[in-house]
């Protein structure tokens, strides 16, 4: 056999095209991205590089792995300081059994999501279970079944479309909290793994290429909003595609600050588990959270006699409720609700100096 016989070869050079062109979805002119956003744009190709191997060589539908999407370096898709992540391809056609333990989060879920198993962008949200659809032993353990005949407590359907789970655990003080322990295991044993063949491993590649090349389709996120301006907040549609949950109302505004100046953003916020305001840069990935503080949550942020909130963004240190921009003039200003009882009001932003 040739070189040239290797269907994985080709698919090898299909992936390297794509990250050859990548640059091209954040050096457009037309994205308006400023000099530190083209330098994020290059690293945010090896951040997803490594997803990208994670989520689609090393992870096998048959046999599940809960892989770790963000850690203190890498991060992807929208990361939140105060949560983790884990995903994992399934396939609609088998049932599988999640194992955990959970100790001091205030929100746990598992979402499943349908469309195409070749590394595309979901289509929609199959099933979202949280917390409050867990039946908890004392200790916090816990078992789920993925199966197409729910029957009992702590058993969900799994829709034929389904591809692939994310897992999300909130923390109102991440660094002193205990991650829950899971685990996911097919529930049908499966026979010992075998070499990967020529077909199955171009098969693994493509899927790479596409999750590759569709991410770089949304991140940089859309620009051509106004400065220092929130948009108003929205309900993450099941059908509407990409892997957000359904559980969370999202609203973001895209910053631009000198050192002098500040924003001071107002909101009032309906009764919900988790609530948060965080620093993006333009592609979605979290500041540095292990040198500044640059995100704040409804038990760390300190309320207005009338239960209002006062968070400041800025350079230099505010006095209260302050979000450090980690050293970005441009950036994103992300603010999430999980569980909220009714959608909030859009923040009100006033641009201020020292």
């Amino acid at each position: 056999m040739s070189e040239n016989d290797f269907e994985s070869r080709q698919a090898l050079h299909e992936l390297l095209d794509v990250i050859r062109n990548a640059e091209q979805t954040f050096l457009d002119p037309e994205k308006e991205l400023d000099h530190q956003g083209h330098v994020d744009g290059y690293q945010h190709l090896f951040h997803l590089m490594q997803v990208t191997v994670d989520f689609y060589l090393h992870n096998d539908p048959l046999r599940p792995r809960l892989m770790r999407l963000t850690d203190g370096t890498r991060k992807l898709y929208g990361d939140n300081v105060d949560a983790v992540y884990y995903f994992s391809q399934v396939r609609g056609d088998q049932e599988y059994v999640i194992r955990g333990q959970r100790f001091d989060s205030c929100y746990l879920s598992f979402c499943l999501y349908g469309g195409d198993p070749g590394g595309e962008l979901a289509d929609r949200v199959t099933l979202n279970v949280n917390q409050r659809d867990i039946v908890f032993d004392d200790d916090g353990s816990f078992e789920i079944r993925l199966t197409h005949d729910p029957k009992g407590p702590n058993e969900f359907r799994i829709e034929p479309d389904s591809v692939s789970l994310f897992t999300r655990e909130y923390f109102f003080d991440h660094p002193s909290s205990k991650e829950s322990i899971l685990s996911i295991e097919n529930a049908s044993p499966q026979p010992p793994a075998l070499p990967l063949d020529d077909a199955e491993l171009a098969r693994r590649i493509r899927g790479m290429a596409m999750f590759f090349m569709c991410t770089t389709w949304i991140a940089p996120l859309p620009v051509h909003l106004p400065f220092n301006e929130f948009c108003p907040p929205w309900e993450f549609d099941p059908e509407q595609g990409g892997w957000g949950t359904v559980d969370n109302i999202y609203c973001f505004c895209r910053f631009r600050l000198q050192e002098h100046e500040y924003l001071k953003v107002k909101f009032t916020s309906p009764e919900a588990c988790y609530w948060g305001l965080q620093t993006w840069n333009y592609f979605m990935q979290s500041t540095n959270h292990a040198d500044f503080p640059v995100c704040i949550n409804k038990q760390t942020a300190v309320p207005e006699p009338d239960g209002s909130y006062v968070i400041y963004l800025s350079h230099k240190e505010a006095p209260k409720n302050w979000i450090s921009t980690a050293g970005y003039n441009e950036g994103t200003l992300f603010a999430r609700w999980l569980l909220a009882e009714e959608l909030p009001e859009t923040p009100v932003v006033e641009l201020g100096e020292w």
